[in-house]
């Protein structure tokens, strides 16, 4: 070979492993986390969805009177609550008639 085209020959590249250059593992570090955080998120949606199902499910079972006891008996529990949504209740109803 002349050195002419040794010259011309490219350097050859020192042999890296894709998985092992700083960018790469910074981004399956990320991948990594989104997949933990989505997976909790999974996990927390499931859980709500499953106790709204229960709730309907259970108001759909109760009669009119299973559900005003039951809202009597919160406001014997929470009358701050029961005074606060009264209030609520009655603005709204307000601006409602009023027009």
């Amino acid at each position: 070979m002349s050195t002419e085209e040794q010259a011309m020959e490219p350097e050859p590249t020192p042999a890296v492993e894709p998985d092992e250059t700083p960018e790469v593992k910074a981004a399956a570090e990320a991948v990594r986390r989104a997949k933990e955080e989505f997976e909790k998120a999974c996990a927390t949606y499931e859980n709500l969805r499953r106790e709204a199902v229960d709730r309907i499910r259970k108001l759909r079972e109760s009669t009119v009177g299973d559900v005003v006891e039951g809202s009597l008996e919160t406001v014997r529990r929470h009358p701050a609550l029961g005074v606060g949504l009264a209030v609520l209740v009655g603005f709204f109803l307000g601006r409602l008639f009023r027009r």
